[in-house]
């Protein structure tokens, strides 16, 4: 069942659905406060989530995922496993188990991740569903040549390079305007990377 189609079934805000297949990233995007969104999250401690929370208020994430369909790929030193869980969507519904079959496999999509004590916070841009990801063991740091930064700006396998800041307004800024589903995407400045029109909304 899409994201479209269980938006029918959660009828109210704190709807929570078993099973969703995230089919059209962008078409039915988190309306909610992404940083409140965090204290859904019952399981994480309150005081990982305080500082979940804090880290997404001043902006300050550890890495830039690429979403594609069957896995997580890091900007940085980071692994994760392919699983995406317990996403937000419209009104502020939840999705437990997510799954990317009907992407096809150039479909890539990019969020920022912010990870404490062990728990990661995945924000994809294109529709700032606030979802979990589990990250692995750290990659080895590679060494960067004489005045290049070894930072999240890295190129991957002909991704291209971000050499600049990555400027963007605070995702905890409150509820995104019902007729701006795709501002956090473009004042994030990270580039969402859909696959030819998944990526816009209904």
């Amino acid at each position: 069942m899409s994201l479209i189609a269980t938006l029918a079934l959660a009828v109210s805000a704190g709807t929570t659905l078993p099973e969703c297949s995230w089919d059209r990233p962008g078409a039915n995007p988190f309306m909610g406060d992404v940083v409140a969104a965090v204290d859904r999250y019952q399981d994480i401690p309150a005081a990982t989530r305080d500082k979940l929370k804090a880290r997404m208020k001043a902006r300050s994430y550890d890495d830039i995922a690429l979403i594609e369909r069957d896995g997580i790929r890091s900007a940085g030193k980071a692994e994760y496993a392919p699983e995406i869980r317990d996403m937000h969507f419209g009104p502020g519904a939840v999705c437990k188990t997510v799954t990317r079959a009907r992407w096809t496999a150039k479909t890539r999509e990019r969020g920022l991740v912010y990870c404490e004590d062990g728990q990661c916070i995945l924000v994809p841009t294109v529709c700032r569903n606030v979802s979990r990801i589990r990250r692995l063991e750290s990659k080895p740091a590679a060494v960067a040549p004489s005045g290049a930064a070894n930072t999240a700006s890295a190129t991957r396998e002909g991704e291209p390079a971000m050499t600049e800041p990555l400027e963007f307004e605070a995702p905890a800024a409150g509820p995104m305007a019902a007729t701006q589903p795709d501002s956090f995407a473009s004042r994030s400045g990270v580039p969402t990377l859909g696959d030819g029109g998944s990526t816009a909304p209904p």
